[in-house]
């Protein structure tokens, strides 16, 4: 981000973002969380503790000035044992936690943890909201997601039923946003849940979790991570620099890095780093051609480079989509009005463009000496917010022209039956579903598991390479893969064996 800072003017100042935001979760110990899966076998009560798990080794390398944890996690009983990991925990010492409680059995689970009596949920609720006042900090934003396999929490008790919707009726007033999570398909929320959803005023989100991937997938989204914000001004009257919008972009995108803070030198011993000033300062800038060069002073080459264009983005015009859809050059960044802007016209904007189904195009210039690109605002709602995507319009040079031979038409050729049917079942054997971890940095994987082997005191894992290679290939085709060849004359031929040549130190006749 250094990059695009302007430190002279404060309307692009570049500021690193980050409010924590402290998830509560809540895992129900009734006896339908220890019944196992027919898919699996395992229990949604080990699957929570599998995804909670691996929540906390997630968040080891997370870039964060305290080593807390933003996760909490709670078990729905009246004892002790209630509190598993607390907000202000070591992260380290609830990642240990956690691995100890996701090696024990299903068995030794049930026998711990599992409920022999009924919940008294607004006695729970109350005990949720003051796990939250055990960190004495600003916020983002505060949840409690509740796991839970059981709809009806207060089996017809009245008096149990209003005590709790009157303990969630104080979720709002608290900052409290309350979710719920079942592992049961045919989970029914009109015996309770609908009603209290209508209480705290919050739509209720019917979130299913299949397994513990799923599950890990959504408590993994409920936590905020670190972002980048920039104050920007967006200027949507032609030729007119002194009306404008205050707005800010943030950017969400980080490349995963881990970096050596020390170097070494040959003999083992640490290096020191020193700065040195250099007084020198360049007075001329030199340009080469081809037949010459010429010179330019610093004020010179200011000018050359320097536009009329303010700091910021300014409107072009409004048209229709320009770039399709996965064409992205540059790292998508979120556009948002900001708090201080008193005017509405940045909301006005956003409905036109989204009853017209029309995008705004820009002029981005981040800095002063900065290259001018065109971007296209597109109309986006995100977490109740009106708010545009900002992405980068290519120029001509930066498509690739189809190849003419790529672009001729296709020769009229006829297939056999057993040529369409071995062609569609080698696309389905060579099909799969995207997963990002099928996708690693064997480097940056190995540097992740030393450091976690020091940190967490344990053996270091070995890296397992989830690439598959030629030979993982053919065994996944099979036999499908010759039949392949052999239908459409692609069988490999080998080259003739050469004779060898002829060595004068070979044996002689003998002489008869």
């Amino acid at each position: 981000m250094s990059d695009n800072e302007d430190v002279g003017d404060e309307s692009a100042s570049s500021n690193t973002f980050y409010k924590p935001s402290f998830v509560l979760i809540a895992i129900d110990t009734d006896p339908s969380m220890f019944v196992k899966n027919e898919s699996d076998g395992n229990t949604p009560f080990k699957d929570c503790i599998s995804a909670c798990y691996n929540l906390a080794n997630s968040l080891i390398f997370v870039q964060n000035k305290r080593s807390w944890s933003p996760f909490g996690v709670v078990l729905a009983r009246e004892d002790a044992s209630a509190s598993l990991v607390n907000f202000n925990d070591n992260i380290l010492q609830s990642i240990k936690l956690l691995k100890e409680k996701n090696e024990l059995s299903q068995e030794k689970l049930l026998d711990m943890y599992e409920r022999k009596s009924g919940l008294n949920l607004s006695s729970f609720f109350l005990f949720c909201k003051k796990k939250f006042k055990e960190v004495n900090s600003v916020f983002y934003k505060r949840t409690i997601i509740f796991i839970t396999n059981d709809d009806n929490p207060v089996r017809g008790d009245k008096n149990q039923r209003f005590a709790a919707l009157n303990e969630a009726k104080n979720f709002e007033s608290n900052d409290i946003t309350f979710e719920l999570v079942t592992m049961k398909p045919n989970f029914d929320y009109k015996i309770f849940y609908n009603e209290l959803f209508s209480i705290i005023k919050s739509p209720p989100v019917e979130t299913v979790v299949e397994d513990e991937d799923g599950l890990f997938e959504k408590l993994s989204s409920s936590v905020v991570r670190r972002f980048y914000q920039r104050r920007l001004l967006f200027f949507p009257f032609a030729n007119d620099q002194t009306r404008f919008l205050k707005i800010r972009q943030k950017s969400f995108v980080q490349e995963e890095r881990l970096y050596n803070n020390a170097s070494v030198s040959e003999s083992g011993k640490l290096l020191k780093k020193v700065s040195k000033t250099v007084n020198d300062s360049i007075e001329t800038y030199k340009l080469d051609y081809e037949l010459g060069s010429l010179e330019f002073s610093v004020s010179e080459r200011f000018k050359i480079r320097n536009t009329d264009l303010p700091i910021g983005y300014t409107l072009v015009q409004v048209s229709d989509r320009v770039t399709d859809v996965g064409i992205v050059l540059t790292n998508p960044v979120i556009i948002e009005v900001d708090p201080k802007e008193e005017l509405d016209l940045f909301a006005s904007f956003w409905q036109y463009c989204v009853e017209k189904n029309k995008v705004l195009v820009c002029f981005r210039k981040l800095k002063k000496l900065d290259k001018i690109c065109f971007v296209e605002f597109i109309p986006k709602f995100m977490n109740n917010s009106r708010v545009f995507v900002a992405k980068t319009i290519p120029f001509n040079d930066d498509h690739q022209p189809i190849p003419s031979a790529l672009a001729s038409e296709e020769p009229n050729e006829s297939f056999s039956k057993k040529m369409l049917q071995t062609t569609n079942e080698l696309i389905d054997n060579l099909t799969f579903d995207y997963d990002p971890k099928m996708f690693t940095n064997p480097s940056l994987t190995k540097k992740k598991a030393y450091l976690r082997s020091k940190l967490l005191e344990e053996p270091q894992e070995d890296v397992e390479d989830v690439s598959l290679d030629s030979a993982a290939i053919d065994k996944r085709l099979g036999d499908l893969g010759a039949s392949f060849k052999m239908l459409f004359g692609l069988e490999e031929q080998t080259a003739p064996k050469r004779k060898a040549p002829a060595s004068g130190r070979g044996s002689k006749k003998t002489k008869t």
